[in-house]
């Protein structure tokens, strides 16, 4: 099965980009009267949704900070809205184990979660620790199981801007070892291995599924490919633990959204996370 796209690494000439991340997050700061040399910490943490964000912040003691990311969230701070809690910055500032973290909300989808990340590296974060979840694809992987994705089948596309298609996505350094070795503490069994992304949830046909599950593919999510891709191309680290919500490869479709059990499978993933951070931070090759 082909999945090249079109050639949209040609830039017909000149390859400058209009638009850099940095330029970017600066005039956006310097537009609402902040200092445009705002920062964040080296290693970031967070996930896709705030069952998974929350007790993440909460364990490192995480607040508000006035950084926020261009291409998240309105461009007009609404102040009573923030007190109120109703927007968050894109960015919150905790400490662990005397390092300072950042923690973010990353949003769903690979295009929009590709920019944050982009401002976010723009910003000086080097490491990356993201929850999130994927629907298995292979027998033998249950609901409340965990897969730290290393590497990825690149069916979105985003990552197609940033490398060619038959360019390897992969996540296989310090940031996932970490969240592999942090994983086994659980009482939840974890799995390492491939996971297959694809902006089209609705478009993924059985047929594709059990033949995706018989390759060893073991999930399947909307942003894994394309953050291994441009978290690598802008030479930083990536670790991404996803927890299992739902069983693709079944025709029942059975999965556990919006219930107590998924809410308890977040908040643990969440401690997983937090594990790999104090060590990633911790050892001999510590983020700073």
């Amino acid at each position: 099965m082909s999945t090249s796209p079109p050639d949209w690494l040609n830039a017909h000439g000149d390859a400058t980009p209009v638009i850099d991340p940095e330029s970017h997050v600066r005039e956006y700061a310097e537009r609402r009267g902040r200092d445009p040399n705002e920062n964040c910490p080296a290693l970031v943490i967070g996930g896709f949704i705030n069952l998974m964000v929350d007790p993440i912040a909460d364990a490192v003691g995480a607040a508000e900070s006035d950084v926020r990311l261009g291409l998240q969230g309105p461009k007009t701070i609404n102040r009573a809205a923030e007190e109120a809690g109703m927007v968050r910055p894109g960015l919150r500032i905790g400490e662990l184990d005397g390092h300072p973290i950042g923690v973010a909300r990353i949003p769903v989808g690979s295009a929009r979660s590709v920019m944050t990340l982009e401002e976010l590296m723009a910003l000086g974060a080097r490491t990356f620790l993201i929850a999130g979840a994927t629907g298995a694809l292979k027998p033998g992987i249950q609901v409340g199981d965990y897969v730290i994705a290393t590497s990825g089948l690149r069916e979105e596309g985003a990552s197609h801007h940033y490398q060619p298609p038959d360019y390897p996505a992969r996540a296989n350094g310090p940031a996932a070892q970490a969240l592999i070795e942090a994983a086994q503490s659980s009482t939840h069994a974890s799995h390492a291995g491939r996971v297959w992304s694809t902006d089209a949830p609705y478009r993924e046909f059985t047929g594709k599924v059990q033949r995706y599950g018989q390759d060893g593919v073991l999930g399947v999510d909307m942003e894994a490919s394309a953050l291994m891709i441009v978290t690598e191309f802008r030479g930083a680290d990536l670790g991404l633990i996803l927890t299992v919500s739902d069983l693709v490869y079944r025709r029942d479709w059975p999965n556990i959204f919006g219930t107590d059990e998924y809410r308890a499978n977040c908040a643990d993933m969440a401690g997983i996370v937090v594990r790999a951070a104090r060590a990633l931070l911790t050892g001999p090759s510590a983020a700073s």
